[in-house]
């Protein structure tokens, strides 16, 4: 239903919905279809279009040249001029992703292994040099007991010896830890 603005008749209305009404008619389908191709939109968006180039062509029924015989540049003009308007907006906000590989991925908590090692380097500056050097080379660095006799200088029954005395007071500290804890 249309207002009547001042000074309209409805005679002129009925007319201009009347010629509107043959408007769609004779333009609806091929309206969609120019939409669908120069904008590359889906039916659901080029109906939308073709519905607003309607809804101006209605509101606009009174300055319409009607005499030219077809209004076909007109419409094509309009719906071209929305689907610009439409680009831009689309330009301006950005674009809404649901894409995975976005997310914040969640950080692990390392408290845990954190103090183990604060505990384990306090634990080891605990102990002498030697048995120290001994027990990086063979169990951290894992090299073998010749390599580390090499590495360090002494004879392997010495590395031996160092690596037996260093684990047992590890594990009375150990003991000691727990006993405490």
């Amino acid at each position: 239903m249309r207002i009547h603005s001042q000074g309209a008749e409805p005679k002129q209305e009925a007319a201009d919905d009347e010629f509107i009404g043959g408007l769609y008619g004779d333009h609806y389908e091929f309206l969609i279809r120019y939409v669908k191709k120069i904008g590359r939109v889906d039916l659901a968006t080029a109906e939308d279009v073709v519905q607003e180039v309607f809804l101006r062509a209605w509101r606009n029924a009174d300055r319409l040249d009607r005499s030219t015989g077809t209004l076909k540049p007109w419409l094509l003009k309009v719906a071209r001029n929305i689907l610009i308007d439409m680009a831009r907006a689309r330009k301006a906000r950005p674009q809404e992703t649901n894409d995975p590989s976005h997310d914040v991925p969640a950080v692990q908590d390392c408290t845990e292994q954190v103090h183990a090692a604060l505990d384990l380097v306090s634990t080891l500056s605990e102990l002498s040099a030697p048995h120290r050097e001994v027990l990086m080379l063979l169990h951290y660095l894992d090299h073998s007991i010749p390599e580390t006799a090499r590495c360090i200088g002494v004879p392997t029954g010495t590395v031996k010896s160092r690596n037996f005395y260093a684990l047992r007071e590890l594990r009375r500290m150990a003991e000691r830890f727990e006993m405490a804890g």
